[in-house]
Formats: C-alpha cells, sequence, structure tokens
C-alpha cells in the first residue's frame, strides 16, 4: 500500500482501479486513496485531521460515495445514477471517489453502462471497484482499470527492470516456442532474490495490459517501457484467454501467500503461459 500511495502523491492517479482482494479490505484502502487524493496537508497525506480526510473518515463528504448491491445485484439504475454524478464537477474536493463494492456482483448490463465512462472518464472523478472475483468482470472493464492486488499485500511496483523484462521474455517464449520447458524456466525465476508475491503481481499487471491492447482500449499502459513484448504477446492470444490466465495468475498469487512450493507455483504459471494460446 506503502508504495501505491506515494505513486498517488506523486500525481500517479488513474482515472479507474480494481482493488482486488476483501471487501472490508478494500473499502480501507479505497478511502485511504480518496484521503490521499484531497488531503489539505499534502506534505503528510493523508494527515487524517484536515477537513477533507475528517468528511471522508465520517461518510460524511459530498464528493466520496460507496454504491453496494441492492438484493443479489448490483443494478443498471444504480449505476445510471452513478454515471451521472461522475459526469459532474466535485462540490468540495479535487477529485471525487466513487466506490463499487463487491464489483463483480454488477449485472452485465451494469457493467456495459459503466464501460462507457471508463472509456471516457473526467479529469476530476475515480471510480474504485472493488472485487474479490475478478473473473466476473467483463474484460473490457478490467482492461481500463489498475489492478490493485491487496489480497496479497504486494503490488508489483518495485520490481527491477531487469527482472521484469527476463518475465516478459519467458512469457513470450513460452507462447511462441513449442519446445518451451517449464521447469527450467521454474527452476530459474524460484531462485530470485525477489518476493514471488510481488513478480507475480508484475505479472498480472502484464496481462491487464495485454488486455488493454486486445481491447483497444484508450487507457495507459502500465508497463510502457515492455510495450513492444506486450502487443507480440496480444498478437498470439484472445480477449478471453488473456483475462482467463490474469485469473490463475491472482490464483497463484494467494497460493504464494499460503507459503506454497515456489518451483511449482512457477511451474504452473509458465505452463499456463505455454498452454494459453491454445485456450
Amino acid at each position: 500500500m506503502d508504495n501505491f500511495i506515494n505513486a498517488v502523491k506523486a500525481g500517479f492517479v488513474s482515472h479507474a482501479y480494481i482493488f482486488l482482494g476483501s471487501d472490508e479490505v478494500g473499502c480501507a484502502k479505497a478511502k485511504i486513496f480518496a484521503q490521499t487524493v484531497n488531503c489539505e496537508n499534502p506534505e503528510l497525506a493523508p494527515c487524517g485531521f484536515c477537513k477533507n480526510c475528517r468528511k471522508i473518515s465520517n461518510g460524511t463528504h459530498p464528493d466520496f460515495m460507496e454504491i453496494s448491491a441492492e438484493g443479489a445485484s448490483i443494478k443498471i439504475d444504480q449505476v445510471r445514477t452513478l454515471i451521472q454524478i461522475l459526469a459532474g464537477m466535485p462540490m468540495e474536493a479535487a477529485i471525487r471517489v466513487c466506490i463499487v463494492r463487491e464489483a463483480h456482483k454488477m449485472t452485465p448490463e451494469a457493467q456495459n453502462a459503466l464501460l462507457k465512462t471508463l472509456e471516457e472518464p473526467s479529469s476530476r472523478s475515480t471510480v474504485v471497484l472493488v472485487t474479490d472475483n475478478l473473473k466476473l468482470l467483463l474484460p473490457t472493464i478490467v482492461s481500463r482499470c489498475q489492478v490493485m492486488d491487496f489480497g496479497s499485500g504486494k503490488d508489483g511496483i518495485d520490481v527491477s527492470f531487469d527482472t521484469r523484462k527476463m518475465l516478459s521474455q519467458i512469457m513470450l517464449r513460452a507462447m511462441k516456442d513449442p519446445d518451451f520447458e517449464p521447469g527450467t524456466s521454474s527452476a530459474q525465476v524460484a531462485g530470485l532474490d525477489e518476493e514471488c508475491e510481488r513478480l507475480l503481481g508484475f505479472l498480472a499487471s502484464m496481462y491487464r495490459d495485454i488486455l488493454v491492447v486486445k481491447t483497444k482500449s484508450s487507457a495507459q499502459l502500465i508497463n510502457d517501457d515492455l510495450a513492444d513484448i506486450i502487443g507480440q504477446c496480444a498478437e498470439r492470444i484472445c480477449t478471453k484467454s488473456a483475462a482467463k490466465m490474469l485469473e490463475k495468475i491472482l490464483y497463484q498469487t494467494v497460493v504464494a501467500k499460503s507459503k506454497g512450493n515456489q518451483n511449482l507455483i512457477w511451474y504452473n504459471v509458465f505452463r499456463d503461459f505455454q498452454e494459453v494460446v491454445r485456450w
């Protein structure tokens, strides 16, 4: 979370996020995000004691809102109301923050309605989708959001360029080379002096970027310095397969969090990289 907040304080604020994790944790993180971007004491953000921070904490800020399921689902009328609010200017805040709790409960109609807003975002509003079930969101929704995995506690931001390049090259080679051997690469990566969860977070961001390319989204690539590899990978798989692979990486992140065998985790990931072209 610290890396994410530091990036936000440096001005790197997306128009849309997916906070992956439990509803309670995701909403708590979203509240901290809203306080950070609207804190009246930027050098201390979130200070917790300025007017904006206190109002957001108390749930009384007019530019901080949440929607949640009415009954079993989040319905299209709820999302239409949200869209109308997002289209207007904030009343008090620098950036209006709207949270969709358990976003995977949005009906397909509601998700499609939200999609247009994500494609043409307001510069003064940010949507945070909180979910623990990414596969129930449309791939086009995922591709237009920055995915933050708070279930694992690792965000992949601090992975070195050399390591990121090596992993992305393995990813591409697994798709291209029929003689690719997952075991060799898994032993190589498991031996790195890097946290497994953080590396998986980076790979999740790569597949999010592949979805951006596949859906022709105007969203910015997280890994724009690896755009060539992302483009080559995107040519070899369909959108549905990319979304499925992202879900598999996030599952392996859960396994890593429970201290699963790293060699086996990486073997499964790289085997799936090999298989994804046939899904």
